[in-house]
């Protein structure tokens, strides 16, 4: 780089003349010489970056890449040389991306995937692209449905389709691209990343607590209680703060879907089980209120899955990375509240 830099030595002086220090050494580009644009590390790297982040495994990124481990490994040593800093954990029976490494790779996955459109339709290939979606129907009404058109931006030539189900074995099907699933923690899926888990709480109208004040957990005793699909939640809870002799879990309404359940809560109907992820809109917009503090961390978690043929799926890592990226803004907010 230097040999493009030509120097000259200045004087600097302040405005009334007097010198500010002796000769400066500027170093300016020479003449017919234009600096890069771009700062970036070798570019030649990334993909084997990409793959690693994808599959949590160099391994599986060399088979993939028909490269040896070890030369995965060394590429992905020299760009952490380059970037200053680590982008995986090493532990003993997988890699967890650091924060920077999240960061690199949703910058990577969307460069990437805008490349492959570009090369598709300098190729004449412009017939758009189908992405599926296989969601938990809870995710897709309270949180994906209302945030996609910011996806969809970013994806203006696919055809997003989304199909709200249950089903944890939908993943397998050839025509599904990604999924959404609710499912015990700790549960172990092939190509799965745990999305978020939740912590559980009361929540109501605010005019329901005017009308019948709920101040403690023993209050609920009093009220009838929403159950969202099973009555299960509400007894762990209520086993966690000793409250099972005042308060009754096996009463109540019980609804197939959360979005029901809170909806219901809305129109002060009774006191439904709550989260700070699904239910944050609700919370935000003043139309449930949490009457109480007191919270418990749900046995259930979301998991993001991708089946293994359609890893390279473009509109998938585009997909993604703006989850990850969405929800990651979202725990934040919840943990500095």
């Amino acid at each position: 780089m230097l040999n493009s830099l030509q120097t000259r030595d200045v004087r600097l002086y302040c405005a009334n003349g007097m010198e500010l220090a002796g000769l400066v050494r500027l170093f300016t580009p020479r003449e017919g010489v234009s600096m890069r644009k771009y700062r970036l590390p070798i570019l030649g790297l990334l993909p084997a970056f990409e793959a690693t982040a994808r599959h949590r495994s160099m391994q599986k990124a060399a088979l993939e890449m028909s490269l040896s481990r070890q030369a995965i490994s060394q590429q992905i040593v020299k760009l952490e040389q380059q970037v200053g800093r680590a982008v995986f954990k090493r532990l003993p029976n997988r890699l967890i991306l650091t924060a920077g490494g999240e960061t690199l790779l949703s910058a990577v996955d969307v460069a990437f995937s805008h490349i492959q459109r570009a090369v598709r339709q300098m190729n004449g290939r412009q017939k758009p692209e189908r992405l599926i979606l296989s969601v938990d129907p809870d995710f897709a009404s309270l949180w994906l449905v209302p945030r996609l058109a910011e996806f969809y931006a970013s994806v203006p030539d696919t055809v997003v389709e989304i199909v709200a189900e249950n089903d944890i074995s939908s993943q397998r099907r050839p025509t599904v691209h990604c999924a959404i699933r609710y499912a015990p923690a700790g549960v172990e899926f092939e190509n799965v990343e745990l999305l978020f888990r939740s912590r559980l709480f009361p929540v109501c109208s605010a005019a329901l607590a005017r009308t019948l004040p709920v101040k403690t957990v023993r209050d609920l005793g009093r009220h009838v209680l929403l159950h969202d699909r099973s009555m299960r939640e509400w007894k762990e809870y209520l086993d966690s703060y000793g409250a099972r002799a005042d308060v009754d879990p096996r009463k109540g309404i019980v609804f197939s879907k959360s979005a029901l359940c809170l909806e219901a809560a809305v129109r002060g109907q009774g006191v439904a089980m709550g989260d700070d992820f699904l239910a944050a809109t609700y919370l935000a917009e003043g139309r449930l209120i949490r009457p109480f503090d007191s919270s418990l961390r749900s046995r259930n978690a979301y998991y993001f899955l991708v089946p293994a043929g359609a890893a390279k799926h473009p509109a998938v890592a585009s997909f993604r990375s703006w989850l990850f990226s969405n929800v990651g803004r979202r725990r934040a907010k919840v943990a500095a509240v």
